[in-house]
């Protein structure tokens, strides 16, 4: 099967667009444009998983995406850990084993969205950049020559599942708004804030301050946060948990990061909230 996908590159070696040759889930061939889009060399990018090319949580959806390839063209969209720009990929399956993938990045898209008000690098509800967003200027900072210490600081609205059961959605969005807001105007001109996920908002510092100092900070900053919020004539009362996590000179993975960070958002949650952590990354 291999010689058939070496045979295959061949044929699209030259052809106008980006297509990657994908036998068994691992790359075996990628025209030039390919090489362009993904904007991964190409000695690295043939003999690579597919799917290990997309950040960790998109990789099941990925491998997915190429087990159920047909032979009409199927489309889907996802995010390089090399550089999380968005990119869509059509597929269109040769054999049992080899896919056909071609790759385009949504630069147009991204530029529509930011006429439009930013709606995929914006969150729409309370206008900070967006999971994805942040996650990419955190990835460029790691990435930096200028390797300055960096701090992040973790915020989860506790309950909130809970609060909008109770109260509505309209509340939810209500509080969200607020609790990006108070959380922006404590921030620095170079500290990038993004709500993270419904519940939970993510701010990229650089830092030389102390854990303590750092700890102390986020304290206040839980307290300030967690004040009730007016909604229709009332106050609307909730609790928050702050994580505060240390980059060092040595810089861990954009994998590693999410993944001590969700882990530690999992464990407050389950310990009740309405708490302070700090580690180290």
């Amino acid at each position: 099967m291999v010689a058939e996908a070496d045979k295959i590159a061949d044929i699209l070696r030259y052809a106008p667009g980006a297509y990657l040759v994908i036998d068994d889930g691992v790359i075996r061939g990628a025209n030039d444009d390919a090489v362009e889009v993904m904007g991964i060399p190409r000695a690295r990018l043939v003999g690579s998983p597919m799917p290990e090319l997309a950040i960790s949580e998109m990789q099941f959806t990925v491998a997915r995406f190429l087990d159920e390839s047909s032979q009409t063209v199927t489309r889907h969209q996802f995010r390089l850990a090399a550089g999380l720009t968005p990119i869509e990929l059509s597929s269109r399956r040769i054999s049992d084993s080899v896919v056909i993938v071609g790759a385009r990045v949504m630069e147009l898209e991204h530029q529509m969205s930011a006429l439009a008000g930013g709606a995929l690098t914006h969150d729409q509800i309370t206008g900070l950049p967006n999971r994805y967003h942040v996650l990419e200027q955190l990835h460029q900072r790691l990435g930096s020559s200028a390797a300055r210490p960096l701090a992040l600081i973790a915020i989860w609205i506790d309950d909130l599942v809970r609060l909008g059961e109770e109260r509505g959605v309209r509340v939810v969005e209500r509080v969200s708004r607020q609790v990006g807001e108070r959380v922006q105007a404590r921030l620095r001109g170079p500290d990038l804030l993004g709500r993270f996920d419904d519940g939970a908002f993510l701010a990229v510092l650089a830092s030389e301050s102390t854990a303590e100092q750092l700890s102390e900070i986020a304290e206040r900053l839980r307290n300030e946060v967690s004040l009730p919020v007016e909604f229709d004539g009332g106050l609307v009362s909730f609790t928050s948990s702050v994580l505060v996590a240390t980059i060092g000179v040595r810089r861990p993975t954009l994998d590693q990061i999410q993944t001590k960070v969700e882990a530690m958002g999992s464990k407050l949650a389950s310990s009740g909230g309405n708490r302070t952590e700090i580690i180290a990354i």
